[in-house]
């Protein structure tokens, strides 16, 4: 069972009666990169971790045996860390990982596309999704239902040339579909593998797929500067 773990630590804290704010020192990621490999059971494995361009949370993929095994888990390890002021689980249903050409991957940058759609088209736009081949500009890494909200239901995992690139993509590919009534994309400013590459094959290896469809056609628009200067 793969689930999606949003550590929160706010920026500042506030004091009402006081009237002061203080700022938070965010020790999270530091404190996992230390400590998750004594973490590690036959149970639960700590498999990736990533951070949103300015929100106040991390997020860890865990691969977990079910759902009691992960609640210990955050219990015992997660929210004992400093400042955490709170911690959000999305299940990764029907998760799917494709086979990307490796040697694009370090000219691309991370984003996240995080679907609304009807439920009943759900099935129908995942499958469309999962079919899109790599092109030059849009690579597709996985695929997962999550049902995270009433109106947040796929999330995909995208590396893309610029903002404007994946801006282009989730249009003519995402939010044109049936049923889509909207998209909405994250820029992805930090990631950090958290398995060794055995562990990573054992974990995700049985999730992995080539897609069968249409590459990604080229995208012809201005490469911007927004991501290059965060």
């Amino acid at each position: 069972m793969f689930s999606l773990v949003r550590i929160y630590v706010p920026l500042t804290t506030h004091d009402s009666k006081r009237g002061i704010s203080t700022q938070i020192v965010d020790r999270t990621w530091d404190h996992i990169v230390e400590h998750h490999r004594s973490w590690r059971t036959d149970e639960v494995k700590p498999i990736y971790m990533t951070h949103r361009h300015l929100q106040e949370d991390t997020s860890l993929i865990v691969d977990a045996a079910n759902p009691d095994v992960l609640a210990d888990f955050l219990l015992s390890h997660i929210a004992t860390i400093e400042n955490v002021r709170g911690i959000w689980t999305i299940n990764m249903a029907k998760i799917r990982f494709f086979k990307t050409p490796r040697e694009h991957h370090s000219d691309l940058f991370r984003f996240t596309v995080t679907i609304d759609a009807m439920p009943k088209h759900l099935d129908r736009i995942y499958e469309t999704i999962s079919e899109l081949k790599p092109g030059r500009d849009i690579i597709i890494n996985y695929i997962a239902h999550t049902f995270q909200s009433p109106t947040a239901s796929i999330m995909v995992s995208v590396l893309a040339r610029s903002m404007n690139h994946i801006e282009a993509f989730v249009n003519d590919y995402v939010r044109s579909q049936e049923g889509v009534v909207d998209a909405a994309i994250t820029f992805i400013s930090r990631t950090t593998r958290l398995a060794s590459p055995k562990e990573w094959k054992e974990a995700l290896g049985p999730y992995f797929v080539a897609p069968s469809g249409k590459p990604i056609r080229d995208i012809n628009v201005d490469d911007d500067s927004l991501i290059a200067g965060c």
